[in-house]
């Protein structure tokens, strides 16, 4: 069901300087502080080409000097791409909490096409980075970060090929500053490459990270019909069985209710939760997270930060009232998605439409201290998306609220990235 094809890779060459130095995390994730960080770590950085995501107003130089320094790193051999087409596997290595993981991706070109058949979005999407990314596209015409998707391997066939690959040695070999180890190997025979372009055609994939490229890259395609690398979009693999996917969530942050708003949604979390008092006080972070974890085990539960150094958990008082609020026609566990639960459940009753104007989002733990240094005036925390759960939900073509999943650790970006002219 889907197009994943092998490609000629564009990868740093030995005279760019160390690969540690060189990569940086995708765009979406970039603060201000890190691209500062990342510009003084080398002139040859990938955030120079990559960019952070705008913040306020953009520099009409923005995309232009981008593409003038990727066009200069690839006349003056900082970067180059290979002479043949290949699958590239990527090994990343690392830790989370006492856990050792390692997790693999396997690099293609992905066909396009309209979403909602072989490639299943999970999430909505906002307008301004799609019109980021697509001014990028267009200066640069190039994909310069891999969309990340997950697919299904029953047969292992794939992990066959990738245990045969991993018996040779690697096109990169480094550990990150922040302790990641990052392997990479080329898949570049010729059976090799034709067995896993036929196993992944009968296949779904599912988006994970990367739906306002992926609609940015539809609208790049149609306005380039005759160029045929521009009819596909560099995309990572990742198998649901790997041992090493991991979603952990997204915390929801409130500010700026009127005092009226406030106390609504006070009076409201009473009505629809049982509410119960913590003894670890909003800005005990990874505490909370924790317990919203282990009560989320049970079915949907949230942590909530607010008034001041208070935490309470919400466990729902009618869990079978909440299947009249989904949807009719949906026939999949969306009420178990606490993401689903906040937004539809509590705040969008009370806010209604202007419900992004009071909502921010962070992966970050410490969401509940940003209420108790008085930053945010509700903290929501809970669980990650389970895979099964995910899988069940977006396989059924149902999308979740922007920001219900935080798939972690991000692919980089530097590694491999791929021009949009000439062939695939």
């Amino acid at each position: 069901m889907v197009d994943f094809l092998p490609f000629r890779g564009i990868r740093y060459t030995p005279d760019a300087g160390s690969l540690p130095e060189l990569i940086c995390p995708p765009y979406d994730v970039i603060s201000d502080a890190d691209e500062r960080a990342l510009l003084s770590r080398s002139a040859n950085n990938f955030v120079r080409v990559e960019l952070s995501e705008p913040t306020g107003s953009v520099p009409a130089e923005r995309y232009a000097g981008a593409a003038a320094t990727l066009n200069a790193w690839l006349a003056g051999g900082v970067l180059a791409a290979d002479e043949a087409p290949a699958y590239y596997l990527l090994r990343q290595r690392f830790t989370l909490g006492a856990a050792a993981l390692e997790r693999y991706a396997l690099y293609g070109a992905l066909r396009l096409e309209p979403l909602g058949e072989g490639v299943l979005p999970h999430e909505d999407t906002a307008q301004g980075p799609k019109e980021d990314r697509l001014a990028l596209m267009e200066a640069t015409a190039a994909n310069l970060s891999p969309l990340m998707m997950l697919y299904r391997d029953d047969s292992r066939s794939i992990a066959t090929v990738r245990n045969r690959t991993m018996a040779h040695a690697p096109a990169a070999d480094f550990t990150a500053d922040d302790g990641q180890h990052y392997t990479l190997w080329r898949i570049d025979g010729e059976e090799d490459i034709g067995r896993l372009a036929s196993i992944l055609a009968n296949e779904r994939v599912y988006v994970a990270d990367g739906h306002h490229r992926y609609e940015t890259a539809l609208v790049y395609a149609a306005a380039h019909p005759d160029e045929t690398a521009a009819q596909h979009v560099m995309t990572c693999l990742i198998d649901f069985d790997d041992p090493g996917l991991r979603i952990l969530p997204y915390n929801r942050l409130l500010g700026g209710l009127t005092d009226s708003l406030y106390e609504a949604i006070a009076r409201w979390v009473r009505e629809v939760f049982v509410v119960q008092a913590l003894d670890a006080p909003a800005s005990y972070g990874d505490r909370l997270e924790a317990m919203a974890a282990e009560a989320g085990a049970g079915g949907p539960a949230i942590v909530m930060a607010g008034p001041g150094d208070a935490a309470y958990l919400l466990t729902l008082q009618d869990p079978e009232s909440l299947l009249r609020m989904v949807p009719s026609g949906i026939n999949v566990p969306l009420h178990h998605v606490e993401a689903w639960v906040l937004q539809e459940v509590v705040l969008r009753p009370l806010l209604g439409p202007r419900i992004e104007r009071y909502l921010t989002y962070t992966h970050d733990s410490a969401a509940a201290l940003a209420v108790a240094n008085g930053e945010a005036q509700y903290a929501f925390l809970s669980k990650g998306v389970p895979t099964d759960l995910f899988e069940r939900i977006v396989g059924d073509g149902v999308r979740m609220p922007r920001k219900s999943t935080y798939f972690w650790p991000k692919l980089p970006s530097g590694l491999v990235a791929r021009r949009l002219t000439g062939a695939v």
